[in-house]
């Protein structure tokens, strides 16, 4: 059976998924777990503007050009070159620097006249370069684990961000999750920002690591924003706080 590299960098076993997106033309098998989640929320028909954190090697940009409003702005951010889609644009760029990467956004925006996004997507695995080279934080060991989802949860904060400078009031963001230790913080920090927030595990999501992905819908478009709602150490405290006051 052929082989892949799945989420933690061994090699893996290609299941349906993978056969069907070639079959397809999808870039990616991760184009069906977007498939799948636009067809639960019908998140992307009415975009006219579609943001993709983390796009490469371009799976969710071929389906947010298929499945957004006719003729959607639709932009792919990474550090990896994205080939050409017909209907995209694409950045290289990396969404760790915010300021950075949220100017390039800004100014290819502006170029094309559009001012906000209607949905803002991030599939992104957080990486850590060891020894010089890249690799999908992960491992056998518990810290290693532990490593892994930390590295994903920071990733996660850069794409919220990114995304608070850019959507629409009522917009929506969906991310990929690990559940780890900063699942509680991280989902306060997305409803103080949204108002409502689901979780979903589509059919084609790996188990291993379990990942889930959070769809976050009608941004508040708050006018000023608490930095430590955007900082993952600091965002704790204000969660702990808040499980407090409850009580």
């Amino acid at each position: 059976m052929p082989m892949d590299a799945g989420n933690n960098g061994k090699q893996r076993p290609q299941d349906k998924f993978d056969l069907l997106a070639k079959e397809q033309g999808y870039r990616s098998r991760a184009a069906f777990k977007l498939l799948q989640l636009d067809t639960l929320f019908r998140l992307l028909p009415t975009a006219r503007a579609v943001l993709d954190l983390c796009a490469a090697p371009g799976g969710w940009v071929q389906v947010a050009v298929s499945r957004a409003a006719p003729g959607a702005f639709v932009v792919g951010v990474d550090l990896a070159p994205i080939r050409p889609i017909r209907g995209a644009l694409s950045l290289k760029e990396d969404i760790t620097a915010s300021a950075r990467c949220g100017a390039a956004v800004r100014r290819l925006m502006d170029s094309r006249g559009v001012s906000s996004f209607e949905v803002v997507l991030h599939d992104g695995v957080g990486r850590k370069k060891k020894r010089g080279n890249p690799s999908v934080c992960g491992g056998t060991s518990a810290s290693a684990a532990q490593e892994a989802t930390t590295t994903q949860s920071a990733l996660v904060m850069d794409a919220v961000r990114l995304a608070t400078m850019f959507l629409a009031p009522n917009g929506t963001f969906i991310t990929k999750f690990f559940r780890c230790k900063d699942y509680k913080a991280i989902m306060f920090c997305l409803k103080q920002l949204f108002e409502r927030v689901h979780l979903s595990r589509p059919v084609a999501s790996w188990s291993t690591p379990a990942e889930i992905y959070v769809i976050c819908l009608r941004y508040k478009a708050p006018a000023n924003i608490q930095p430590e709602l955007l900082d993952l150490k600091q965002l704790h405290l204000l969660s702990v706080d808040a499980e407090k006051s409850k009580r």
